[in-house]
This record gives C-alpha cells, structure tokens and sequence, in this order.
C-alpha cells in the first residue's frame, strides 16, 4: 500500500496554488487564519477577509469543523435508522403475540408426558453394556414409570463392576426392566421383577423376548412378579424362610418367595415420592429384604435429596454413594 503524504508534507505543496480565494481545495489544509494571511492579505482589502470569515472563525480550523459538521449529521442518520428499525421491531413482536407460535414436541420424545403413548413406541431406552450391549427396549414414555435415567445407570453398573456376576437380580420397582435387564447382560444368573401396573408388566413381557430373540433361553432366567411390592414384601416377612418357594397366583412363571441359592443384587428405584410418603413402608421393605438376603448381597437405592439415607440403618462406603442430580445412589454390602 501507498504511504499517503503527512499533513506537513501536503501544506509544503501549496505554494503553487493560484491565489484566488474562490480556489479552496487547500481548505481542509488549512485553517481560515493562514488562508486569509495567504490569499486574502495581498489583496490588502477587506472583502477577501469576509469570504474566509464566511466559512468560519478565522482561527478555526475549517477541516475539523466540517468533520464535527459530519459526524453531527452521520449520527443524526443513525439515530433516525435505529429509531425506525426499534419502531419495525415492536411491530413485527405485535404480530408475532398476536399469532403464538405452535409448540412441536421432537420426534424422540413425542410420547414422553403424563400419559402412556402408543405400546411398543420406543424412546431410546437400551442396555448400555454386556452381550446385550446396545439392545433397544420398549417404553411407551409414561413419566410414571421413570426408568433410571441411562447415565446414572451405567455410572451404577461401573460402581458395581464384576460383582453382578452370579448373582440374582431383584427389581423392586422394575417399570421397564431396564435395570435387570442389565443385570442379566452383564452376568446376573437370574432376575427377578416386580410390577403392579400390568400395562407396563406387559412391556417387561415383551422386552423379554427381544432378549429372548437375541439369545435363546433368556427367558427362563427371567421372573416377573405382577403385584404390589409392598404387599408382597409384607407376605414375604410372614412366611418361614425355611419353607419350599411357592408360585404365585399372578403370574405362572414367578414365585411368591425368593430363592436364596444366590446372593442378591437388589435394585430399589421406585419414584422418589415414595420415600415422602411411604417412607416407612420403605424401610421395612429394605430391612426384610436385608435380613433375609444370602451373605454377598449387595443393594442399589436410588432416591432424591429429600431421603436421608442414615435412616437405612447401614453402613455406606462413601465412594459407593454418589449424587447424579437429582438422583441419589448409594450401594451397600451384606457380608
């Protein structure tokens, strides 16, 4: 790029200019002081020194004055273009309250709401790890069934690590079956599952057999008790531990009791009102279910901040107990 020449170097060129004070391209050169000394003096008269005063004070500088002049009218421009685009605006709002845009609920989650959507409608629910990594499950999106949502699952299942392995799955609260599901992907033996709402217990059924389908026999692991947890756990502190298993009424293929060749991995993630208001009815549900679990056991209570988990009467590793906001889940050990 060409340098332009400095502001002394122009005024050091004008002394070739014609005196005349009609030529006034050197004005922005110059003040209307040194114009008049240098084009109107020698005339020694005083009508050159009205055209210069015509332009201003003679010890102004004309150059800044007609930038001020400039910058006045720029701003007043600007002042009026925005004026006109704030008054655009509030008309185009007007409109658009006038006419409120219709709210579209996503594809992915267009059943997701208080109300069950059409069965067999996936959301995206899928176990996470195992050999039935990445398997979809069923789940109309029924907020009331509130499966555990996938990343505290699968920062649970990294909690627990191998220790599913062999064992038998209890779902107390089992909406989807997702978490014995999981389970059983990764090593579980068994499952066992409790539901009282039987349209969901039917998309536990039919979850089964897509694993079913992935692979054969996965199925006849799998135990899905269609009842009231709380009153089946009542029934269950009643009956003599020694006593055979008996089959439930319910469903032909669970059992009323719980086999105790195993050691447990029990999952208690019900909604977390319940433990506002059937807090007591909670606690002796987990308190039965400790006392008569085989040593090894291990048990998964997730709740939100409103439970205290000191109530549980047990001892919690603090490096089991992590917050996933608003869950909280915290593991503990039957030895």
């Amino acid at each position: 790029m060409k340098n332009k020449s400095s502001r002394k170097s122009r005024r050091e060129n004008l002394d070739d200019f014609t005196e005349s004070p009609d030529d006034l391209t050197i004005s922005p050169y110059l003040s209307s002081k040194e114009l008049f000394e240098r084009l109107g003096s020698s005339k020694g008269d005083d009508a050159s020194r009205e055209i210069f005063d015509a332009f201003g004070d003679a010890d102004s500088d004309l150059w800044n004055k007609g930038s001020d002049d400039f910058r006045k009218r720029r701003q007043e421009s600007l002042s009026t273009l925005k004026s006109r685009r704030r008054r655009a605006g509030r008309g185009e709002r007007e409109e658009k309250a006038e006419e409120p845009p219709k709210r579209e609920r996503s594809k992915r989650n267009k059943n997701v709401g208080s109300e069950p959507g059409d069965r067999g409608d996936s959301v995206g629910l899928r176990v996470i790890g195992g050999k039935f990594r990445g398997t979809k499950l069923l789940y109309a999106g029924d907020r009331r069934v509130r499966p555990m949502k996938e990343r505290v699952r699968e920062a649970t299942f990294n909690l627990l690590g191998d220790a599913v392995k062999g064992k038998r799955a209890i779902d107390l609260f089992a909406g989807t079956g997702a978490l014995a599901f999981e389970a059983i992907s990764r090593g579980a033996e068994a499952a066992t599952l409790f539901e009282i709402h039987f349209p969901t217990a039917r998309t536990i059924r039919d979850n089964i057999a897509i694993l079913e389908e992935k692979e054969r026999g996965t199925a006849q692991k799998i135990e899905l008790v269609t009842t009231d947890v709380f009153f089946w756990g009542r029934k269950f502190a009643a009956e003599d531990p020694s006593a055979p298993v008996v089959r439930s009424p319910i469903e032909s293929s669970s059992s009323a009791n719980l086999p105790t060749d195993l050691p447990w991995v029990v999952f208690c993630s019900p909604p977390y009102d319940f433990y506002v208001d059937r807090e007591r009815e909670m606690l002796e549900l987990l308190r039965v279910l400790r006392e008569r679990a085989p040593d090894g056991s291990i048990f998964v209570v997730e709740a939100d901040d409103r439970f205290d988990f000191d109530r549980l009467g047990v001892e919690i590793p603090p490096k089991k107990r992590r917050s996933y906001p608003p869950a909280e889940v915290g593991i503990f050990y039957k030895r």
